[in-house]
């Protein structure tokens, strides 16, 4: 049908635009019977709009694309005559199914009828395969247990065009029930204990007078095969079976059963040498599988430098039983002596930085040949290409349990660039084509340092603009001098024509479309492609995404971008405890398609002994048709801030506070940030010390802009093993914002992270800050002053104490601070970690009153385990420099790390 109609609109086509000549001009655009695209996406992919040129060959290009889609039926379309000539398009979908309605006895579930018919909800309405996945229902209907089932389908429209309602009526029947079952052991099988006062119907899940469901017995089968593995049967068959008027007859032949003892063995465990054994994997047993499994053991000791390890398997078998001893003579361990090389040039040390084996360290003998081929590519690459490594010998001497290793080498003459020559039509870029390639006259000649250079010169034309060459390398070696001359031929550039989205059903097109990186009519590069479907991944909301280039007129290439939408919709919740809330939990709802425009909306309830959080946020991508993103945040926080030490409330806080910013990347690693918050903050119960301005008590409005810089090379956002990240804030709080305070507080921070070894990775941080009233403002309210101690400030220190007290010994913060913080982090194995960590810092209530004197230290060692959001950990922090009459100290419990 698609056919006669695409060649019906194609004579229509031509005929309609034949009579105004080879091209006219677009009037008036009429589509009828769109429903599930927009009229704009809709003419973008047919090529054509008002006023633009029209031709036959242009309208045959834009059916055949907007087929692409998927959705399409029919396609008609009808062009007016003159210059100007109006269009009418005609189009007739595809019909998907709505719903899915399950009638009939009601023996099988809706839910496994409709996992069981092939055609499913919110996809085409294949009316060509509806026979078959009746078929298909019917074959399942009765793989569940019943004799003769009937099904039949009704197909009803919706009033919505294009969208249908499937009712599917199953009669199942009388199912057929399970009366009694036998089980032939061939040969006889001794009952084992677990087989004793249950037998073999006892392994199964199908028990008497249950239906005979045969997925159900299916798996009940594997269950059977599996018990008689862990008996030792290495190759049970279990089947066939039979069933008869309710009696089920299953024939079992457990097989032979195989034992294997390991003797002799001390360097490596046995539980390891298990590991090595085929026999269960593969289901058999012979000669040239134990054969493999004494090559695999041996290769375990000589990699453990027991060199002179044998093995001696010997088998016996009877009717029912296979045994296999392996015992084994594991011999000294060998470590490598000396490595000596023979008739070379080249510097010891280079050569023995290529081989495996290492001076002092194990000595493998089956590295000696991989050794070998390493020597003679190093030769190769350095211009040698007729060097030849003969095997190399190794003199053991089994009273130092050493092996000195002797390899003698054959460079020959080395073979060097005598010339490069570069082929182009293009001259005015050979000078940068010969800084691509890097090779020089005098260099050594080796095809891998050739290979590579061809693969930057693609890369360089593929940067340029799209050029599109071929790139071939032509060689010519004599008396060990060597010609390379690199020809390059432009082809004709491929040209991005229009892209087709395929599978998008909730997401808006235009989504996927602002996201790409190409645009229309500019040179293809073979790179975009999968740029592209990394930044459509990256969205979050598909979970398989394929880019194809069909090939159109002439040098164009369409992009059809085929996507399968993911479930857009999330619930998290989790509970926990920490030193501070103790007992904590949260709960969050999110849906991150809002209007399939990509918006993203959450709401997180956080609840603990002293606090209780609400946040509604939502996420704006594309911020006025730009990709800038846009959050918007509403909190409402309610919390009693506690003295630690006697569980006294030093105030209580209630805050209403709604956000709203935008955030820009500044290349790769910058990011500028730019946000307005107004906050209703009311603090009550405030103990008479702490207050230092009128503001600490009652209701206070705060208006303010956070402007912000951060600079991020960290490898892992939550297990970072090098980069940087560092950055700058502000918060600036006026009355010209409607603020009933006045001040400014800008922070500034530094992080770096260093891999030091495979598992110990130091970690740096730098933290300041500084806080100032203007105006009418006496002091920095209490809500907006500096506090450290805690978790993730001065560990050692309980939250938020260090720094100054009032006279009640109460902290009441300040409007400086200076922080820092050391670990070395260790990574123990099984996502387990030990850190060791030293901090240093305090809270001085002006910067006039900064003294290093006053820095407080600490020390400690801290516990992590590795979660896919972060690490569990558990640290305690010794204070070095305490006044007299404080602690020594404080355990902190947190997700996370420090820093």
């Amino acid at each position: 049908m698609k056919y006669i109609a695409v060649f019906i609109s194609l004579v229509l086509c031509i005929c309609g635009i034949a009579c105004a000549g080879e091209a006219a001009i677009a009037g008036k655009i009429e589509i009828t019977g769109l429903r599930s695209v927009d009229r704009n996406e809709f003419l973008y992919m047919f090529g054509i709009e008002e006023g633009g040129d029209i031709d036959a060959d242009k309208i045959r290009r834009g059916i055949k694309r907007v087929f692409l889609k998927g959705i399409f039926d029919d396609i008609e379309v009808r062009a007016g005559e003159g210059d100007k000539a109006d269009v009418r398009i005609t189009v007739r979908e595809k019909d998907f199914i709505r719903k899915i309605h399950v009638t009939g006895d009601g023996r099988l579930s809706d839910r496994a009828v409709r996992n069981i018919f092939s055609l499913k909800e919110g996809r085409v309405m294949r009316y060509d395969l509806l026979d078959a996945a009746l078929d298909e229902l019917r074959q399942g209907v009765m793989k569940r247990g019943f004799v003769d089932p009937k099904v039949s389908a009704s197909i009803e429209g919706t009033g919505v065009p294009y969208k249908v309602d499937l009712t599917l009526h199953v009669e199942a029947g009388e199912p057929l029930l399970l009366k009694s079952m036998k089980f032939t052991v061939i040969p006889p099988y001794p009952a084992s204990s677990e087989l004793a006062g249950r037998g073999y119907a006892g392994i199964m899940r199908l028990s008497i007078g249950d239906q005979y469901d045969l997925e159900r017995l299916g798996r009940d089968l594997m269950r059977l095969k599996e018990f008689f593995r862990k008996e030792g049967h290495y190759k049970p068959v279990v089947g066939p079976y039979s069933y008869h008027d309710g009696e089920l007859d299953v024939a079992l032949n457990p097989g032979k059963t195989l034992s294997i003892s390991i003797e002799g063995n001390a360097a490596i465990s046995t539980k390891k040498l298990q590991k090595e054994l085929p026999f269960f994997e593969v289901e058999d047993f012979n000669d040239e599988l134990v054969g493999e499994t004494v090559d695999r053991i041996l290769a375990l000791y000589h990699a453990a430098g027991y060199a002179f390890a044998q093995i001696a398997p010997i088998t016996n078998s009877d009717e029912r039983h296979i045994s296999l001893s392996l015992f084994i003579f594991e011999g000294e361990k060998i470590s490598v002596g000396s490595i000596m090389f023979l008739n070379s040039n080249l510097p010891p040390n280079s050569l023995k930085e290529a081989m495996v084996l290492k001076e002092g360290g194990t000595y493998d003998p089956d590295s000696l040949e991989n050794d070998r081929q390493s020597l003679k590519e190093l030769y190769a690459a350095l211009g040698y290409i007729d060097a030849n490594i003969k095997e190399p010998e190794a003199v053991i001497n089994r009273q130092t349990g050493s092996a000195d290793i002797i390899i003698d080498v054959d460079e020959g003459e080395k073979t060097v660039v005598s010339s490069l020559e570069l082929a182009t039509a293009d001259s005015s870029i050979k000078d940068d084509l010969v800084r691509v390639i890097g090779i020089r006259a005098g260099d050594p000649y080796n095809e891998v340092d050739i290979s590579d250079a061809r693969l930057r010169v693609l890369q360089y034309y593929s940067q340029k603009g799209g050029s599109n060459v071929d790139v071939t390398v032509v060689r010519h070696i004599e008396n060990h001098k060597a010609t390379v001359v690199f020809r390059i031929t432009e082809l004709p550039k491929k040209i991005w024509g229009r892209t087709v989205v395929e599978g998008n059903k909730k997401t808006k097109y235009e989504v996927v479309r602002r996201e790409l990186l190409r645009r229309e009519n500019r040179p293809y590069t073979s790179q975009e492609l999968s740029e592209e479907r990394q930044k459509l991944y990256k969205l979050g909301l598909f979970t398989n995404v394929e880019i194809e280039a069909i090939s159109g007129h002439n040098d164009e290439n369409d992009v059809l971008v085929r996507v399968e939408e993911g479930n857009a919709g999330s619930v998290e919740f989790g509970f926990g405890y920490a030193e501070v809330e103790k007992f904590r939990a949260f709960f969050e709802v999110g849906y991150k398609n809002l209007w399939g425009m990509n918006r993203q909306i959450s709401l997180r309830t956080e609840l603990s002994s002293f606090e209780k959080r609400f946040l509604l946020q939502y996420d704006e991508p594309w911020f006025f048709n730009r990709p800038l993103p846009f959050k918007a945040f509403f909190l409402h926080e309610n919390k009693k801030v506690l003295n630690i030490s006697d569980k006294s409330i030093r105030y209580r806080l209630d805050r209403y506070t709604i956000t709203g910013g935008v955030e820009n990347k500044i290349g790769e690693t910058l990011k500028g940030e730019l946000y307005y918050d107004f906050s209703l903050v009311r603090t009550s119960d405030v103990q008479p010390d702490v207050i230092l301005t009128k503001e600490d008590t009652g209701t206070l409005a705060i208006s303010s802009i956070r402007p912000a810089l951060i600079y991020d090379t960290r490898d892992n956002q939550f297990e970072p093993n090098k980069g940087v990240m560092a950055g700058i804030s502000m918060k600036i709080a006026s009355s010209l914002l409607f603020s009933e305070t006045n001040f400014a507080k800008i922070s500034v921070f530094g992080n770096t992270y260093h891999k030091i070894s495979g598992r110990n990775v130091l970690a740096l941080s730098l933290r300041g800050g500084m806080a100032y009233h203007f105006g009418k403002t006496q002091e920095l309210p209490l809500v907006e002053r500096f506090f450290l101690g805690g978790r993730s400030t001065v560990r050692g220190y309980d939250q938020d104490t260090l720094g100054p007290r009032g006279k009640d010994n109460n902290p009441i913060g300040g409007n400086a601070f200076i922080m820092g913080n050391v670990e070395m982090r260790t990574a123990a194995g099984k996502g387990i970690g030990v850190v060791t960590f030293m901090d240093f810092g305090n809270v001085w209530l002006k910067l006039g009153d900064i003294r290093p004197a006053d820095l407080r230290y600490t020390a400690g060692l801290g516990l992590r385990y590795k979660t896919p959001v972060g690490p569990l950990r558990v640290d305690y922090g010794y204070k070095l420099n305490r006044p007299p009459g404080e602690g020594k100290g404080a355990i902190h419990f947190s997700i996370g790390h420090a820093f």
